[in-house]
């Protein structure tokens, strides 16, 4: 059962990284992680140049500077979480309607396959594809950390992993809702 999930895995994963979609939906969420990561970082170092200016014996902020930069609403896990109901739908529309539209579910169907094996094997090949995302967020997470005096690093991982289950959360609704339809836009 896990080899069949499995090679339906692989061969979704390659379908997705040849579509150019999925590049098309990492650049675009590199992008705008790094706009936001940048934002966030350039509206501090102002405000801290004009403070050191003003007050001379200004020396810090007072508060963390991982929850602000990352974990609040206008901060990168706060802009990523917002945004990503525009990337999710992209990877998983064509999941199931295309194999309904290319007539090849049918011989899904006729060989010993089961359906959950089916669903698993998309499910999975999505859950893999989305370490990506979680890798480009993860990047920022490095150079934050690099950056920062002293990170509060398991609040980082955390919200790195709530945002891995997030994702494999709208994949799967994505999944489900493109089983619905033969329509890759519904």
């Amino acid at each position: 059962m896990m080899k069949i999930i499995f090679k339906i895995a692989k061969n979704e994963l390659r379908n997705l990284v040849f579509s150019p979609v999925a590049w098309f939906v990492a650049i675009v969420f590199f992008i705008q992680c790094a706009y936001f990561y940048f934002a966030s970082i350039y509206g501090d170092v102002v405000l801290q140049d004009q403070l050191i200016q003003n007050v001379p014996t200004w020396k810090d902020f007072g508060a963390p500077l991982t929850r602000g930069e990352f974990l609040k609403d206008d901060g990168l896990f706060g802009n990523a979480y917002t945004n990503l109901y525009l990337f999710v739908p992209l990877l998983t529309m064509g999941l199931m309607s295309r194999e309904i539209n290319n007539g090849t579910i049918k011989l899904l169907y006729s060989s010993p396959i089961r359906l959950r094996e089916i669903v698993l094997g998309k499910y999975l090949a999505v859950m893999i594809y989305n370490l990506v995302l979680v890798a480009i967020i993860g990047l920022f997470v490095v150079i934050g950390t690099l950056n920062i005096k002293s990170p509060d690093v398991g609040l980082l991982l955390s919200a790195e992993f709530g945002f891995y289950l997030l994702v494999c959360a709208l994949s799967a609704i994505g999944l489900f809702m493109s089983s619905l339809s033969t329509y890759q836009v519904v």
